[in-house]
């Protein structure tokens, strides 16, 4: 390759895109791949927009021009997170890359750098430090603890980026906490339907009288609609349920106020029932 032209693949990852795996990115695709080193990105997306997609080719190239690099995702199940590495996989295998190993869960190529597929809880993926790409995908569904294992990842590697990529689920989920947040330090991408017009709007009419006007709002405008929400939070029926010292002893200021005592009236008839006249 020739080196001026492998400069510009190693800098615009969109042109690297378009010239070597021969596929077009939309725009939020191409925002995303973009994204500067120690960038923390949020997407919402609707359904089939090509959120995995993207970041399997965000994934697969940083593996390419970042020898030694550690790329690493996670969805709600680890088949999931497979399939995201199996993507990356292909987009390698088309760039012409030999892989120096590779399982269902995992890949490394000949430079050192690797991607792996993460489980869906925390348990067993600490102690991990990524320098890639953190991908949480269909991120709305991970449990707090999982997003909570994921971010410290790039701690000591802050040129690392961490991605939440998600269809709408509720509005207690981390995915949306932090959509809906005012955090400036995060770059929001949009690809709902209503943005990002790629579906045949007859097709989009059929998904809206099957699905019902609810599940077809989450799964392509991105509005969580608050179906199955619990507002209470475990955290709020923790603050509930824990016991609390009263600021005031107990006592007399909880009684409540003592009724003064009434005059008593005299009763008419004491006198007929003793044969006085009144």
């Amino acid at each position: 390759m020739n080196s001026l032209l492998e400069l510009a693949y190693r800098l615009d990852p969109v042109l690297w895109v378009q010239k070597v795996l021969g596929e077009q990115p939309g725009p939020w695709q191409e925002k995303l791949l973009r994204a500067s080193r120690g960038a923390s990105v949020i997407a919402l997306t609707a359904r089939q927009v090509g959120k995995t997609t993207a970041a399997a080719w965000a994934m697969a190239h940083t593996a390419l021009f970042v020898p030694n690099s550690l790329s690493v995702v996670a969805c709600p199940a680890q088949r999931q997170s497979a399939e995201a590495v199996r993507r990356v996989r292909g987009v390698l295998l088309k760039s012409g890359v030999k892989l120096a190993s590779d399982n269902v869960y995992a890949l490394e190529i000949a430079n050192g750098a690797r991607v792996l597929a993460l489980p869906g809880s925390d348990d067993s993926i600490r102690g991990l430090t990524v320098d890639g790409w953190i991908v949480a995908d269909e991120a709305a569904r991970l449990p707090d603890e999982l997003i909570a294992a994921l971010r410290p990842m790039r701690a000591r590697k802050p040129e690392a980026r961490f991605v939440m990529l998600s269809t709408a689920w509720t509005i207690a989920d981390p995915f949306w906490t932090v959509w809906s947040s005012d955090d400036a330090t995060w770059m929001r991408l949009k690809a709902t339907a209503d943005v990002y017009p790629i579906f045949d709007p007859r097709f989009l009419e059929e998904e809206r009288r099957n699905l019902g006007e609810e599940k077809f709002k989450r799964e392509y405008l991105g509005i969580p609609t608050g179906a199955g929400t619990n507002p209470f939070t475990a955290e709020l029926f923790e603050q509930v349920m824990r016991p609390r010292r009263p600021l005031i002893a107990p006592g007399p200021a909880f009684m409540p106020p003592a009724e003064r005592a009434g005059r008593p009236a005299p009763n008419p008839f004491q006198q007929l029932a003793t044969g006085g006249v009144p």
